[in-house]
């Protein structure tokens, strides 16, 4: 694989001497990353100790949209915003290498769609915000050279704890507004040129997971000028093709792009292979995340909650098919529940009725065991922390989760 290869043997760049390098420019732009991120994770433990304290203690005070402890570190926690905490001072600059090696009129198509999704603009140079670190190295990767990178902040979600990277290319000038970009994309994707749309997907894409597992393919993307791109599908989404051809397209025009995107584990390359590769997704659908119960197939999903929870969920739009599957499930003696999630009706089981199960049925043991293997090795921070709690208070799963988790 030539990606590979390149990553292994890159040892220069352009600006690295200007870094103070006579170590290799990966090695740099490696260390520089890790380096920012020990950093980021001490202030962000600090401050977070701190704010912990007040909270126990009721030492705080909240003014506007912040919490403040005691010593003067805050937070904020109301608004629109994720609730975070700033990090101050967490910088670098580094270089990253041409690892594509792709002529320069078939990078700036790669860059072209960056722009009309995710990046930025200042002062003319390029930049890119994100708190996916997949995103960080696909996007740099298109705008090698030398680069300026901070750490912004540190969010809390219910998925657990992520950060803002900010990395601006300082080897680059902004070729294009935000209109232009979106309007060249839908030209080139007219003319039948897709590698624009491909990395805007990898910014705006939207990734409907059981869609796909239902084969049920829509190229989706999330813009304010959905006009633009294609058919409008609610307030800010643009329907830009349907039927697996179009993903087809996306995964051939990825090209060398592609190699990459498999090395960084990107979700929403992920989401490609599993639209195009029937293969793939029947082993990702069976293996991975549903189960058939009562022949009913149902999706497991882990729910963090106070304590973190499993639940195996079934989707559809009408309630009496709803109540239908419900009624399936009582005679198999679960417990189903059936609530309302925008325009589905989601009848789903509880974890006790999931462990009740994997005891009688080895086909469900198996696929839970495997479910729960993967979100402990791959998951976010908290799903790690349910999936791993779940494996270590159930021990019949345990022979099943050492196979995955150690022969990967």
């Amino acid at each position: 694989m030539d990606v590979v290869r390149r990553i292994r043997d890159a040892e220069d760049c352009r600006d690295v001497s200007a870094l103070g390098g006579g170590e290799g420019a990966i090695t740099h732009f490696r260390d520089t990353l890790k380096r920012l991120l020990l950093e980021a994770q001490r202030q962000a433990k600090a401050k977070l100790t701190a704010l912990y304290k007040a909270v126990v203690e009721s030492t705080y005070r909240s003014e506007g949209n912040k919490l403040y402890a005691p010593d003067g570190t805050w937070m904020y926690v109301i608004g629109d915003s994720t609730p975070h905490i700033p990090i101050r001072g967490v910088t670098s600059k580094t270089c990253l290498p041409d690892l594509l090696k792709l002529p320069l009129e078939r990078l700036e198509l790669l860059q072209l769609g960056w722009r009309a999704s995710d990046e930025g603009r200042h002062k003319r140079q390029p930049y890119m915000g994100t708190t996916q670190p997949w995103q960080v190295f696909a996007w740099a990767a298109a705008r090698y050279g030398e680069l300026y990178t901070c750490v912004l902040s540190t969010n809390l979600t219910h998925e657990g704890v992520s950060i803002e990277v900010y990395i601006k290319a300082k080897s680059w000038r902004q070729r294009w507004s935000k209109d232009e970009a979106i309007s060249l994309v839908a030209k080139y994707l007219r003319r039948g040129e897709w590698t624009p749309m491909l990395t805007m997907w990898l910014g705006d894409g939207k990734a409907r997971w059981r869609n796909i597992l239902q084969s049920k393919y829509e190229l989706l993307v999330a813009t304010k000028e959905s006009w633009r791109l294609g058919i409008r599908k609610g307030a800010y989404e643009a329907l830009v093709a349907t039927g697996k051809e179009a993903f087809v397209k996306l995964k051939e025009a990825a090209g060398a792009y592609g190699e990459l995107l498999d090395l960084l584990k990107a979700h929403k390359w992920f989401y490609i292979k599993l639209a195009t590769d029937d293969g793939f997704r029947a082993a990702a659908k069976q293996n991975k995340n549903s189960i058939t119960v009562a022949g009913v197939v149902m999706y497991l999903r882990l729910v963090s909650g106070r304590g973190g929870s499993l639940l195996a969920e079934h989707y559809t739009r009408d309630l009496g098919n709803a109540l239908a599957v419900a009624d399936k499930l009582k005679v198999a003696e679960l417990r189903p529940n059936i609530v309302k999630s925008g325009p589905n009706y989601v009848v789903y089981i509880a974890t006790a009725d999931l462990l009740k199960l994997a005891e009688r049925d080895e086909t469900v043991r198996k696929a839970i065991a495997l479910f729960l293997a993967e979100k402990a090795k791959n998951g976010t921070p908290r799903h790690k922390e349910i999936a791993e709690k779940i494996l270590k208070r159930h021990p019949f799963f345990y022979p099943l989760n050492r196979l995955v988790v150690f022969s990967t």
